[in-house]
């Protein structure tokens, strides 16, 4: 049980390094994303997805590429919160289109 405390504390510390990489870098990050809650999200996706050897093998570049692009995911979910109904079908009808 101690071993696997310990992997998840290696990989949690890993994943903080990269989202504070990611939200020094981008401002939108940090402006519309919790810190804590994002270590956390990224933390249970890759624990799911992958086994500890497995993420380990992942080079900084690719870990900070994947964890962006599930920031990025989160961060346009939060962008239709504040719609009114009408600004969301307008969002709704130009994704359509593309």
């Amino acid at each position: 049980m101690l071993l696997t405390d310990i992997r998840q504390e290696s990989m949690v510390k890993r994943i903080e390094d990269i989202v504070s990489i990611l939200m020094e870098e981008d401002p939108l990050f940090k402006e519309d994303l919790n810190y804590s809650e994002m270590v956390a999200h990224l933390a249970e996706v890759f624990e799911k997805a992958l086994s500890f050897e497995e993420f380990n093998s992942i080079s900084e570049e690719s870990l900070k590429n994947r964890c962006s692009s599930i920031m990025a995911v989160r961060l346009l979910a939060k962008i239709g919160e504040d719609f009114t109904p009408e600004q969301m079908a307008i969002f709704e009808d130009v994704i359509k289109r593309k």
